[in-house]
């Protein structure tokens, strides 16, 4: 496998996905024959050990999501971390990932679609009707 010079992947030190420089190979390949190369987190400048076949093998084995097993998604639904759902205007098909509650008291839940790549949404969300309140005061008795 073709090495780079610069590569993003999640830092372990600083939890983000940075960009990492190339520093250098291991001798050998590991028990499993895979290739592991050193690189190094352009932001907090963290060595790490990087075994690149592993990574592409797991981005390989996810399975791919069919339209018709997903739950259609409206905001009025709640939905569990790993369920598959469908979005209509986006016509795009998903996993949800993450499940937060807003600061205002709102759930939304974070999706990684396929096509549009990782949108927030709301959940459980309900249509309260405000009352009407009239802009100017009427005069007793002409309502």
């Amino acid at each position: 496998m073709a090495k780079t010079k610069f590569m993003m992947h999640d830092c372990t030190y600083c939890h983000k996905q940075t960009k990492m420089e190339f520093i250098g190979a291991m001798e050998g390949a590991g028990p499993d024959g895979a290739q592991r190369f050193w690189y190094r987190c352009t932001r907090c400048k963290h060595s790490l050990l990087i075994t690149l076949s592993a990574e592409k093998d797991k981005k390989a084995a996810a399975p791919a999501i069919v339209k018709e097993q997903c739950t259609p998604y409206t905001k009025e639904a709640a939905f569990a971390i790993g369920e598959h759902i469908y979005h209509a205007d986006l016509d795009d098909v998903g996993r949800v990932i993450r499940k937060d509650k807003t600061s205002n008291g709102n759930h939304s839940i974070l999706v990684s679609f396929e096509k549009v790549g990782e949108r927030r949404l709301l959940e459980q969300a309900t249509t309260e009707l405000l009352e009407e309140v009239p802009s100017e005061p009427q005069p007793p008795g002409q309502e």
